[in-house]
């Protein structure tokens, strides 16, 4: 049976169509996306203090070394004072 050149053609499409299709995650990967309850949460740590930074509310929560709840507090605005210590 003789294949001819339309077939040839066509195949040959779908081969190079089906290699984009698998090589374009491995060329061009997605950035990830966090997600979830805590997809907001930032993470600090400086002397010996670790705070986490609610970027939708606002909230601070501080932590000791030791894992101890220190304080909370919410971030209006920055470059202001905020509501430390309430």
């Amino acid at each position: 049976m003789r294949i001819d050149r339309y077939t040839k053609t066509i195949l040959t499409l779908i081969a190079l169509l089906l290699a984009v299709i698998v090589l374009r995650p491995i060329l061009q990967p997605q950035a990830a996306m966090a997600g979830g309850p805590y997809g907001s949460i930032q993470f600090s740590y400086s002397g010996g203090n670790h705070a986490f930074f609610d970027t939708r509310s606002g909230d601070v929560w501080e932590y000791g070394d030791g894992g101890h709840f220190k304080d909370h507090y919410k971030v209006h605005e920055f470059g202001k004072d905020h509501d430390h210590g309430r």
